[in-house]
């Protein structure tokens, strides 16, 4: 038998060169895995990963929770998080990271300073108390002591980033800073905006992380952030990039490519539905992953994602937006095939599945 003759049955039993150690009792074990993962010709796979996704669905919870512990960072989970990952929400809800670190950095003390060094730190974060003169038209910040030297930086740092903040001259004495503005015609709005400005001044970390909690989980120390910055995150020395993830799915794909945007789907969506102990087969979840980056980029099943590229003009029009979608294919002469199944079910005809997946006809008064 020639190799294009042999049938799916057949090249079960020819198992990978890196399995040829293998005992016996163990290669037919893999070789049955194999043949229960095959399914028929004309099975609806699509209609069965759907119903096998939104079944469960029902079930979630509709909750953001946080993290146990003193510190906590705020998690979008149950079918809110479920929903940001099918629709793929350009925005999640509660960005965050789990930063895993090298092995030489895995204790609690360089934990805490790779979180130091990754929390974003504001003029504002670090006032103890500040006082506003309307009549001088000036600002006084006092600055907290114990997080100046928490986050090693000292007055002359943040004073700077006063100045960054626009025209403004500073006058720093010990751990105290006054400013006022620069130009000699500003008003207390004026001196307002700018003090708005100069809280949100970035002293040190990176833009964009609000928030980082140092845990250990399983032994092993991680930060777990609220805001992300994959990209410059996985610069960092310490950071261990082959580990460290995000749960915004557009950064993950920017950052590390479609392969790895498909990977993170899928153990996004498991770990959902896992965290409310609901298990689905892996099958269901990697073709609904495959389906939203098989165009080489991140496609939510939404009217303007998957559903919208449908060839089938009445699959498209059956879903959302039925007038514009008739309307536009009337105007462009466009032809549907009727080769899918919603647009047969729409006609009422027999759908390409199963036992529709085939032409039968009886051969009648043929020659014996």
């Amino acid at each position: 038998m020639s190799e294009n003759e042999m049938t799916w049955r057949d090249r079960a039993d020819e198992l990978p060169p890196r399995f040829e150690n293998y005992g016996p009792e163990k290669k037919e074990e893999l070789r049955e895995l194999y043949r229960d993962m095959q399914y028929q010709p004309g099975e609806a796979i699509g209609m069965v990963a759907s119903q096998s996704l939104a079944e469960p669905a029902t079930q979630l919870t509709m909750e953001t929770y946080h993290q146990a512990g003193a510190a906590q960072v705020s998690l979008t989970k149950g079918l809110p998080r479920l929903e940001e990952i099918v629709d793929a929400r350009r925005n999640p809800k509660t960005p965050t990271m789990i930063v895993r670190l090298k092995n030489d950095y895995q204790n609690e003390e360089e934990a805490k300073r790779v979180a130091r060094k990754i929390r974003e730190v504001t003029v504002g974060d670090l006032v103890k108390s500040e006082t506003v003169d309307i009549m001088q038209l000036t600002v006084e910040y006092e600055l907290n002591e114990n997080l100046l030297a928490d986050y090693e930086v000292d007055a002359e740092d943040v004073a700077d980033a006063v100045r960054d903040a626009g025209q403004v001259q500073v006058d720093v004495e010990g751990n105290t800073i006054e400013f006022e503005h620069d130009d000699e015609d500003a008003n207390l709005r004026d001196l307002t905006d700018l003090k708005l400005d100069a809280e949100e001044s970035r002293i040190r970390g990176i833009k964009g992380i609000d928030q980082v909690v140092v845990t250990e989980v399983d032994g092993e120390w991680e930060l777990r952030t609220a805001g992300t910055s994959l990209r410059k995150t996985m610069r960092i020395d310490e950071v261990d990039e082959t580990r460290t993830i995000s749960n915004d799915l557009f950064e993950v794909e920017s950052v590390i490519g479609i392969e790895g945007l498909r990977q993170r789907i899928i153990e996004e969506t498991k770990a959902t539905l896992e965290e409310q102990g609901i298990g689905i087969d892996d099958r269901h979840i990697m073709l609904l992953a495959d389906m939203m980056t098989k165009e080489g980029e991140l496609n939510g099943c939404t009217r303007y994602g998957i559903v919208g590229e449908k060839d089938s003009i009445l699959a498209r029009s059956a879903y959302e937006e039925t007038k514009k979608h008739l309307s536009q294919a009337s105007l462009h002469g466009e032809v549907d095939d009727l080769e899918g199944v919603v647009e047969n079910i729409v006609l009422g005809q027999s759908v390409p599945v199963g036992t529709g997946k085939v032409d039968l006809k009886p051969n009648f008064g043929a020659d014996e």
